[in-house]
């Protein structure tokens, strides 16, 4: 609101109706509905609302019919006008006595219906809201093949309802957050009392209050807040659809931030084991000792595969037999030199990956047929890559995809082409020294205070039973669990 302009109501019902048009720029959906009550004066009342956001029938059933059963203003006492309707006529589900503009407008922009009686400088938010929204559905970027199925919605409070489903608990607690200047964006900060790291809380609280910008539309604002200020080059924050991860992370002592109009739920603190950790393995015998060593071993290949074999190409042919290594590497009959190989596989492989998100679902399936035939076929028959280098990249392509979930693909393929661009010019040994420097960067980074590579380091043995292989469930469910942090050290 501009500083002329009037902060809060007036007596004058007309006078605040114009005021509040102003404000939303005069626009059509603005409904202005008056009404007369009470008796021997009658009372003039206006309901100011949205229309494409109310549900009309609780306008008609809880706020103007109750309106209409008031009688005689002698009724009321003592007691202020706007006070008695509110608790004695209003029947909506939740109200709010408000006295500005401001709280007045941020009601209306959310669906509320605004109750102003003339000569009183006060009105009462109503709420009426009914958002259009899909109906819970199967998450489609992530599955379990034994667990459940429903995935987060883009309403919060559909997403609240369900993590309430999965913890009925009284100490589950939400805190809810406004962010945004220009426009006012619904936040919460979900996490259960006893069971979370309090410090990481404050640090979560903390961020979110000093995130200052003009509007929000994409949870990653969110997550570059909670990761801070320097960038990291990892994920410091889980991203996840799926309720029952949510409500896991709740009982691990994580928090959780969802926000309006995403169906994405944001947990903290994140470490670099919780991205080797799956949802099937909760929920099946099979893969408890093997998954994520499995996962572990598939990082190193999407890393570090591509730079390995231009190491070996470049600076190490002869490890191997003469014949193999004549084949493969010192006589091969390509055209493209090994680099070009890999550089040109990993980009019409990128491509492919975009091309699946961004074209129609229904072309997806040529994309992959004409992307088969170029990549397979056409490359190979050519002679422009070696098929072993399709090979190699094909491994490395089809293991990142395994961390799609979480946010930690990105990560991965930009290291893979910072070690492959190592292993060509500098070779096997410039490639461990660029490892050791990355896990020691990895070492000094904290998820809201939280170190990264906990609990390798620092080394918390008793926290082993859910890292490389998932432990008894009976013992994981009751052991207690505690993230470390600096100042505890």
């Amino acid at each position: 609101m501009n500083q002329n302009d009037p902060i809060n109501f007036t007596i004058s019902l007309h006078k605040n109706i114009e005021t509040i048009k102003d404000h939303l720029n005069n626009t059509t959906e603005l409904v202005v509905r008056t009404i007369r009550i009470g008796k021997p004066k009658p009372l003039e009342v206006s309901l100011i609302y949205l229309d494409d956001l109310v549900n009309a029938d609780v306008i008609r059933d809880f706020l103007i019919t109750p309106l209409f059963l008031f009688q005689d203003i002698k009724e009321i006492g003592k007691e202020p006008l706007i006070d008695y309707l509110a608790t004695r006529h209003i029947r909506a589900s939740s109200v709010e006595i408000v006295t500005s503009f401001e709280d007045a407008l941020n009601g209306i922009v959310r669906g509320r219906t605004l109750i102003l009686v003339d000569g009183y400088n006060n009105g009462i938010i109503a709420e009426t809201t009914q958002w259009q929204q899909r109906s819970v559905a199967p998450s489609i970027r992530e599955r379990s093949t034994n667990g459940p199925m429903i995935g987060l919605s883009e309403q919060l409070k559909v997403n609240l309802n369900l993590i309430r489903s999965y913890i009925q608990s009284p100490d589950l607690c939400v805190e809810s957050k406004q962010i945004g200047r220009f426009a006012k964006t619904d936040l919460a900060i979900v996490y259960l009392k006893n069971k979370v790291d309090k410090l990481a809380l404050e640090e979560v609280q903390t961020r979110i209050e000093n995130l200052d910008v003009e509007y929000v539309i994409e949870p990653r604002v969110v997550e570059d807040a909670l990761e801070g200020r320097k960038k990291p080059f990892f994920p410091l924050v889980y991203n996840t659809e799926m309720p029952d991860i949510t409500a896991n992370a709740l009982y691990e002592g994580r928090i959780a931030i969802i926000m309006n109009g995403s169906p994405v739920a944001s947990i903290a603190p994140t470490l670099f084991v919780h991205y080797l950790s799956q949802p099937t393995e909760y929920y099946s015998k099979i893969g408890r000792f093997s998954n994520r060593l499995i996962l572990l071993f598939c990082i190193f290949l999407t890393v570090y595969l591509p730079g390995i074999y231009l190491a070996v190409a470049n600076f190490h042919s002869n490890w191997f037999p003469v014949k193999f290594a004549k084949k493969y590497f010192t006589h091969s009959d390509t055209i493209l030199s090994f680099p070009l190989e890999i550089g040109i596989l990993i980009f019409v492989l990128y491509l492919m990956s975009l091309a699946a998100f961004r074209i129609p679902t229904d072309l997806i399936v040529v994309a992959s047929l004409v992307g088969t035939m170029v990549v397979s076929t056409t490359l190979v028959d050519s002679k422009l890559v070696h098929s072993l280098s399709l090979i190699i990249v094909g491994i490395t392509f089809l293991t990142g995809l395994l961390f799609i979930s979480g946010g930690l693909i990105s990560t991965l393929n930009t290291l893979r082409i910072i070690f492959s661009i190592v292993g060509c010019f500098f070779g096997l040994t410039t490639m461990g020294i660029c490892f050791l420097l990355f896990f020691i960067y990895m070492s000094r980074l904290r998820s809201v205070g939280v170190p990264y590579l906990a609990p390798i380091i620092p080394f918390r043995p008793q926290e082993f039973k859910d890292v490389f292989y998932r432990g008894d469930l009976k013992k994981l469910l009751n052991s207690p669990h505690k993230f470390p942090h600096d100042d505890k050290e």
